[in-house]
């Protein structure tokens, strides 16, 4: 199975202009567990990510100025920012009828992500690099602090042992019972931030091709379905 995913890697991560539909966007299950949460109180005490993990997760969540309905067929809008749990044809888009500037785009994502900072915060129980606590949120955000709470990943890297945990990365790539590229080259990229492995490009850009200087890791045990969990 990790020669599969590592085939799906390098056909993910062959270079920078893939479209949305290649890279198989799948929608932030923390955004959906907490779609009818209140607001966090006190969202001055949660850490803030730094710019290369902002970087990563707005490239893996796409960047729509206007409202779309993204592959759940939610209607979404931004860098993956959840409006509603319906179609857009089916709500009144209030003050998302209009397209979002760029700036008000990652306004909304710092929000949006604050649930799962405030999760990786929670939970673990080490201290973390800030390349570290990167690499969590944006496998929090994407699969939920429900999954992420019972899974070995946590355990490892609560048990301090910081080089299994990013071998765990790698496991987390299917949804719906299928591997999905988009999920293969993120994992690979949080693994690679995770270790301090990943740096801007030479423009200073982020840039998922660079994810891919890990090497072959060694299987750590089957997949896992996102959906699903351990």
């Amino acid at each position: 199975m990790r020669g599969l995913t590592l085939v799906l890697l390098a056909l993910a991560v062959g270079g920078c202009a893939t479209s949305s539909a290649e890279l198989e966007r799948v929608p932030s299950r923390s955004q959906i567990e907490n779609f009818n949460r209140l607001e966090i109180a006190d969202t001055a005490g949660i850490p803030q990510l730094i710019s290369l993990a902002v970087d990563l997760i707005k490239h893996f969540e796409d960047w729509k100025a206007a409202a779309y309905d993204d592959p759940a067929g939610y209607c979404t809008i931004g860098y993956g920012h959840l409006i509603s749990k319906l179609a857009c044809k089916d709500i009144l888009l209030g003050r998302f009828s209009e397209p979002l500037s760029e700036a008000e785009g990652a306004t909304l994502l710092e929000e949006d992500t604050a649930s799962a900072r405030s999760d990786v915060d929670r939970l673990v129980a080490v201290d973390l690099s800030d390349e570290q606590f990167g690499a969590l949120s944006s496998f929090v955000f994407n699969v939920g602090a429900t999954r992420f709470s019972t899974s070995t990943l946590l355990s490892r890297v609560n048990d301090g042992k910081f080089d299994l945990a990013a071998d765990e990365f790698g496991r987390w790539v299917k949804a719906g019972g299928e591997i999905k590229n988009g999920l293969v080259a993120r994992r690979a990229c949080e693994e690679s931030l995770f270790r301090s492995q990943l740096t801007y490009n030479r423009f200073g850009r982020f840039d998922r091709a660079r994810c891919v200087s890990l090497g072959i890791a060694k299987d750590v045990g089957s997949l896992i379905d996102i959906d699903v969990g351990e």
